[in-house]
């Protein structure tokens, strides 16, 4: 396993992690707090003093040693505004770490007053066993999995909705729309994509605009202004009502992603939304296969990943940071994006009470 799914379970698990550090936790102060000093992993108030972590799997070469005990000089240099005591924790896997580093991390450690404590390898996979199970327990309802869909953005939209508003009409024949594409794979790809945002329903050979849909229509940026871009952005009052078709309780494949990709990112903090060319990671693999209820390679996992965080950038649920020299980018949750899981993860919990109440008769 990695370093940020042992931080993950770790953080899950505070009797764990408080058992292995000797001490009782009180309150995370932090966790991959990016200082000038180096990232620190994360940080604890206790009754008596401030804990400051510098997490580590196994240590068996020099590199990896000189790694972590100038990670943690580094952090003696930080100025940190208490008056508690601070102490400073190198926290490793016993299973992996070779007697030869062990010596060397208890001779550093007692140069320096820094507490060395250890935790299993072993222990934690236990623990990241159950941490699954418990999440699929708790999501409310199953709404069937995510799936993977060849949608980069919610703008493609205005693809199927053009005609609509050069005509101004409701509907239209089920063949002028089909004409506007230029493959058969394209025209069925964005009109379920309208299909399943609820813009558009066939009726015979006619395509006919919903209501969402003829809201969708009105609020279409007008292509007054020459640009590069084959589609216009969505305009403010399109996204509105997206995500009133997002949060109606009808849950379409493309909501469903979308679901998913908000929990994705709040289980992981969003500490690592892959690149395009970000390659195969074994554990993250097994993650957001298990979290999907899928078994996907990882090159569909990827652009799933992407496409739904495009979709979400759009409708302002999410922010994505761009990391040159890392493989993975950051992403957070903006507080529209927490009210809007919050909202889909309370709704599912109440539908599920709703089915599970009478049974109890």
């Amino acid at each position: 396993m990695n370093e940020n799914l042992v931080q993950w379970v770790l953080l899950k698990r505070l009797e764990y992690l408080q058992e292995r550090l000797g001490f009782e936790l009180e309150k995370k102060l932090g966790e991959n707090y990016t200082t000038e000093q180096g990232i620190i992993d994360f940080a604890f108030e206790t009754k008596n003093e401030i804990l400051v972590i510098e997490l580590e799997t196994g240590i068996n070469n020099k590199a990896r040693f000189e790694y972590c005990v100038e990670q943690v000089k580094r952090y003696r240099e930080i100025n940190f505004v208490t008056k508690k005591p601070v102490k400073f924790v190198i926290l490793f896997d016993k299973e992996n770490t070779s007697p030869e580093y062990v010596k060397l991390l208890q001779d550093f450690s007692q140069k320096l007053d820094i507490i060395l404590r250890t935790y299993s390898i072993l222990d934690i996979q236990e623990l990241y066993k159950k941490c699954l199970e418990e999440l699929s327990k708790t999501t409310g309802i199953y709404i069937g999995p995510p799936v993977a869909m060849d949608v980069v953005y919610l703008r493609w939209l205005n693809k199927v909705i053009k005609p609509f508003y050069d005509e101004q009409a409701d509907t239209l024949p089920l063949e002028k729309i089909k004409n506007i594409f230029k493959s058969r794979t394209s025209f069925s790809v964005y009109t379920a994509l309208a299909r399943y945002f609820e813009l558009i329903q066939e009726k015979k050979n006619r395509v006919e605009l919903t209501d969402y849909g003829k809201r969708f229509r009105d609020n279409y940026n007008a292509e007054i202004i020459q640009s590069r871009a084959a589609m216009p952005d969505l305009s403010t009052e399109q996204k509105r009502a997206l995500l009133e078709v997002l949060t109606n309780g009808i849950f379409t494949k493309s909501k469903v992603n979308i679901y998913y990709f908000l929990r994705f990112i709040h289980l992981t903090n969003g500490d690592w939304l892959p690149k395009s060319g970000t390659p195969e990671d074994t554990e993250k693999l097994k993650f957001v296969n298990f979290l999907f209820g899928k078994s996907y390679k990882w090159s569909t996992v990827r652009e799933l990943l992407l496409f739904t965080c495009n979709q979400c950038e759009e409708l302002e649920l999410v922010e994505r940071m761009k990391l040159s020299k890392s493989k993975y980018d950051r992403v957070v949750l903006t507080t529209l994006g927490s009210r809007v899981l919050g909202y889909l993860e309370l709704y599912l919990h109440l539908k599920r009470e709703q089915l599970q109440i009478p049974l109890q008769i």
